[in-house]
């Protein structure tokens, strides 16, 4: 009989531990990823004890690995974030901290702006991401011309959120708005609304279309009008547009972003309106306190902390195993909360 070859889930069976921690350990990344000694010689001693050996691409892994991967971080956006408070921050922290469990090094490329305020990758036709091994992509504005260039050039690349790059699938780690909004319609229906309202950011990109989706999807499955949505910038939302929602019968309004929130709130107190009393809202992207007014907001939840973390994880397994069976292009769950400013219609 032929003997059975062990492999590395074997070696995590027997030492109790996870198959990362395995790989880590075998690929000599145990001290960078803080894995105890005593952990590190468990996992060795179980591969000895089963004679393990590698494949022929784990050996190649192995050997690129020896020195610390070296990953980009480039945003789209005109600066980096540096506060707390910065929408951006959190995925920025889980960045880090995954890329110190990982053993990787961090650069963080802050190339000059176009003309347009956008941070853009080429530049006199040279990849100014090219000194990483891989990068991660992140922000709100992202300049798809580069990103198929990217793609085409072949490196190695996470963006964080979903982005459709046409002729190429790229890699992304994203947020699941569109199930999440789905559900979060479920609630309010369940609590009594019928009419809605939406407001939404003026620039569309996958993730607001995603919101979009979710909300007319979920209405259509109920036999729920669906209402026409406005696409606005904050300094263009007029104090008509709620008077005329209420005025059909909304109960219930929601809304794409923190800046189109504090205009809302603005008119609705010029209108001696209250939320949730008159209507309810409720804000599909998370915020800080306070920077929506007083008070929480009912609002969506997203994992930011976790998509950089996954990011770096997908982009390191791009790097290490280019070849693999895995999925290139994942959405995180979201969570969310109503109970600020959503009751049952009166």
């Amino acid at each position: 009989m032929t003997k059975k070859v062990a492999r590395q889930a074997d070696v995590a069976r027997e030492a109790g531990v996870s198959q990362s921690t395995v790989s880590q350990v075998l690929g000599g990344g145990g001290d960078l990823t803080r894995i105890s000694p005593e952990t590190q010689r468990r996992v060795i001693s179980a591969a000895r004890q089963l004679r393990y050996r590698p494949s022929a691409q784990q050996r190649r892994a192995v050997e690129r690995r020896q020195a610390p991967l070296l990953l980009g971080v480039h945003t789209f956006e005109p600066i980096f974030p540096t506060s707390a408070r910065d929408y951006y921050f959190a995925f920025l922290q889980g960045i880090e901290e995954q890329s110190g469990v990982e053993g990787c090094n961090l650069v963080l490329f802050t190339a000059a702006r176009d003309e347009g305020g956008v941070r853009r990758i080429y530049r006199d036709d040279v990849n100014g991401l090219g000194q990483a091994a891989g990068s991660i992509l992140l922000g709100h504005h992202a300049h798809m011309d580069d990103l198929a260039r990217l793609a085409a050039d072949g490196h190695p690349f996470v963006y964080v959120g979903r982005r459709e790059v046409p002729g190429a699938d790229i890699a992304y780690v994203g947020g699941d708005y569109r199930s999440t909004t789905g559900r979060i319609l479920d609630d309010l229906v369940a609590m009594g609304h019928r009419t809605f309202a939406y407001l939404g950011e003026a620039v569309r990109h996958e993730p607001q279309a995603d919101r979009w989706a979710g909300f007319s999807t979920a209405l259509d499955r109920f036999g729920l009008p669906v209402p026409r949505p406005l696409y606005v910038a904050p300094d263009q939302l007029a104090a008509q547009w709620l008077d005329d929602a209420l005025a059909a019968g909304t109960t219930a309004i929601l809304v794409e972003s923190v800046s189109l929130l504090v205009v809302l709130h603005a008119i609705a107190q010029l209108r001696n309106l209250s939320v949730p009393e008159d209507f309810s809202v409720v804000l599909l992207v998370d915020h800080t306190p306070g920077e929506a007014g007083p008070g929480p907001w009912a609002s969506m939840r997203i994992p930011r902390h976790a998509m950089g973390s996954r990011a770096v994880r997908l982009l390191t397994t791009l790097l290490t195993d280019p070849a693999g069976d895995y999925d290139r292009q994942i959405l995180l769950p979201c969570t969310y909360a109503l109970d600020a400013t959503v009751s049952p219609p009166a």
